[in-house]
C-alpha cells in the first residue's frame, strides 16, 4: 500500500506504514460500528420567494410533526437560543417539506434493511476485489450486517446528533420512524431516543457563523480568488447574469440578505441594493438552490430550462469541491467533526479490547459492551457530506448529494479463524486489526490518498492509516511578491497565519 501524491507528507507516510497491509484472502471481516451522516430531506428554498403561501402549503401539518417526534427527546443546553445561522431560513422558507419527511421515513426503512441481519445462522458474504495484481476474497460475517437476532437493533445501541435546524431535526425524527417502526415500550411509554443538538452548529457544517477559526474567511477568500476559478466564473458570467435577471421577480423580502457559505459568505456590514444599476448577479449557490426548488416542482420561469438548472448546479458542485478539497481548508472546516468520528471508533475498539469475548457472546448482559454506540447517526447538510468527503480525500461522487443522501463509514474488524483478540499483546496491535470503508448512498468511495502498488485507490483503509492522514500537517504559501507573501499553516488541529 502506498499513499497518493500530492499529499505533502506522502513519503513520510510511506515509511511509516507497511506495504503488506492488504488483507489476506483467508481473513474474516466483521462489521463492528457504522457511522451515518445524512443530508436532510426535501426542503423549501432558503431564499424568501414571493409566493409564500404556496411554499407554506408544502410543509407537513403540525400533527404529522408531533407524530414523528414521539419517542424522541431533544438534548439542548439550558441557555439554548434559536439558531441564527443564515441558512436556517425564516417562516416557511428553509423548512422540511412533506415530501422530504416521507423521503426520510423511506431512508430509515432502507437503512434498517441494510443494517439488520434477519437469519439466525452466521452466514458469510463473499466480496471479490482487485488489490494490485492479486484478487482478494473478503469474507464478511453476518452478510456484512451490523445487527443480528442475537444483537438486535435497539435504541440503546444508537446515538443521534443533529444540527440545530428544524429541517435536520425533523429529518432524523422521520428517519428514526422508519428505522424503528415499533418502539420498545416500558410502562406503556416509548423509550426516548435522544437527539443531541448541543453546539452542533459549530462543527457539523463547514461554514458555521462565526467560523471555528477567525482566519478561515481569509483562507476562503484566497482560495476562491485563484486564477482558474476566476477564469471559469468569467466564462459563465453571461449565464449568471441572465438567470439572476430571470429570477429577480420571484425574490421576496430579505432574499438579498441570505449568505451561502464557503467562498460566498457576505462580509460583515455588506449591503445589497436590489435596485442598484446594474444589479449584481446572485451568488452561485443561491441561484442553484432556487432553481432546484422551482425545477423539482415544475414551476421554473418559462425562459429557463432544465439545461440551465444543470449548468448552474454543476458549476456549484465544481466550485465547492475545488475549494473544499484543499487540505488546509478541509481541515479548518471539518477537522473537529472528523476527529470526533475517529475518537468514537477508537472508543468502540477500546470497549471491545476490554471485553471482546462477550461482545460476540450470546450471553451479553444489558449495558455490557454497548457503552460506545454501535450505530451513530448525524443529521446534517449537503455541505457536511462534501466537507467530509474532501477532508477524507475520497473519490468524488458522480452526482451532488441529493436530499436524503447519506455517507456511511463502516468500522470493520479483521479476524483469523479461532483468534482471541484479547490474546493480542498490545492495544495498538489490536487496533491494527481494524479497517474503515466509506460509501455514499450505497456506492463505495475509495480513498484517493491510500493506493496499492498499481496506484489504484483502496476500497478499505486501516484505521491507523486514517488517523495518520487526518492529523497530517499542511502549509500554503500565498502571494507572488516576496514582501506580500504570507503562509497558512495547519498544525495540531489549528489554523495559523505567518
Amino acid at each position: 500500500m502506498r499513499f497518493h501524491q500530492p499529499l505533502p507528507s506522502a513519503l513520510l507516510l510511506l515509511s511509516l506504514f507497511s506495504v503488506t497491509t492488504c488483507l489476506a484472502s483467508t481473513k474474516l471481516l466483521r462489521l463492528r460500528q457504522v457511522i451515518l451522516i445524512h443530508r436532510h430531506g426535501d426542503r423549501t428554498p432558503i431564499t424568501p420567494l414571493v409566493n409564500e403561501e404556496y411554499w407554506r402549503s408544502t410543509l407537513p401539518e403540525p400533527h404529522v410533526l408531533r407524530g414523528i417526534a414521539i419517542g424522541t427527546a431533544l438534548i439542548r443546553d439550558e441557555d439554548h437560543s434559536p439558531s441564527t445561522h443564515g441558512a436556517a431560513g425564516r417562516g416557511p422558507f428553509g423548512q422540511l417539506t412533506m415530501m422530504g419527511l416521507l423521503q426520510m421515513i423511506s431512508l430509515g426503512e432502507r437503512l434498517r434493511e441494510e443494517l439488520v441481519h434477519v437469519h439466525d445462522h452466521d452466514d458469510e458474504s463473499q466480496i471479490r476485489t482487485d488489490q494490485g495484481s492479486l484478487q482478494q476474497q473478503y469474507r464478511f460475517a453476518n452478510n456484512a450486517k451490523l445487527f443480528t437476532p442475537d444483537k438486535p437493533l435497539t435504541p440503546n445501541r444508537v446515538k443521534v446528533m443533529s444540527t440545530d435546524f428544524p429541517r435536520t431535526i425533523q429529518s432524523v425524527q422521520a428517519l428514526l420512524t422508519g428505522l424503528f417502526p415499533d418502539l420498545i415500550i416500558h410502562n406503556d411509554k416509548p423509550v426516548p431516543i435522544e437527539i443531541d443538538v448541543r453546539n452542533t452548529n459549530s462543527f457539523l457544517i463547514p461554514d458555521p457563523q462565526p467560523r471555528q477559526s477567525s482566519l478561515q474567511p481569509a483562507l476562503e477568500t484566497y482560495l476562491s480568488n485563484r486564477p482558474h476559478l476566476k477564469k471559469r466564473e468569467e466564462e459563465l458570467r453571461e449565464l449568471s447574469t441572465r438567470i439572476s435577471q430571470e429570477l429577480r421577480s420571484h425574490l421576496g423580502d430579505g432574499a438579498h440578505g441570505v449568505s451561502f457559505g464557503i467562498g460566498e459568505e457576505k462580509h460583515d456590514g455588506a449591503t445589497h441594493d436590489r435596485h442598484e444599476d446594474p444589479p449584481k448577479p446572485l451568488a452561485w449557490t443561491q441561484m442553484s438552490e432556487i432553481l432546484t426548488c422551482l425545477h423539482s416542482r415544475s414551476i421554473l420561469p418559462p425562459t429557463l430550462s432544465s439545461q440551465d438548472v444543470h449548468a448552474v448546479s454543476s458549476h456549484v458542485a465544481w466550485r465547492w469541491f475545488e475549494n473544499m478539497r484543499h487540505p488546509i481548508l478541509a481541515k479548518t472546516a471539518m477537522w473537529k467533526f472528523a476527529n470526533n468520528l475517529l475518537e468514537s471508533m477508537e472508543r468502540k475498539i477500546q470497549v471491545e479490547c476490554k471485553c471482546c469475548d462477550c461482545a460476540d457472546d450470546d450471553e451479553i448482559q444489558e449495558g455490557e459492551c454497548i457503552d460506545e454506540p454501535w450505530l451513530r447517526i448525524y443529521s446534517a447538510h449537503d455541505s457536511t457530506l462534501i466537507g467530509l468527503m474532501c477532508l477524507l480525500q475520497l473519490e468524488r461522487p458522480t452526482e451532488w448529494p441529493e436530499y436524503g443522501s447519506y455517507l456511511k463509514i463502516e468500522l470493520i474488524r479483521e479476524e483469523d479463524e479461532g483468534e482471541d483478540l484479547l490474546a493480542v499483546a498490545t492495544v495498538e496491535q489490536r487496533k491494527a486489526k481494524y479497517w474503515v470503508r466509506f460509501s455514499l448512498n450505497g456506492q463505495i468511495l475509495r480513498s484517493t490518498w491510500c493506493c496499492d502498488e498499481n496506484n489504484e485507490p483502496l476500497s478499505m483503509v486501516r484505521l491507523n492509516d486514517l488517523e495518520q492522514m487526518i492529523h497530517l500537517e499542511h502549509e500554503l504559501l500565498t502571494g507572488e511578491e516576496e514582501d506580500s507573501r504570507f503562509m497558512f499553516r495547519w498544525k495540531n488541529g489549528q489554523l495559523t497565519q505567518h
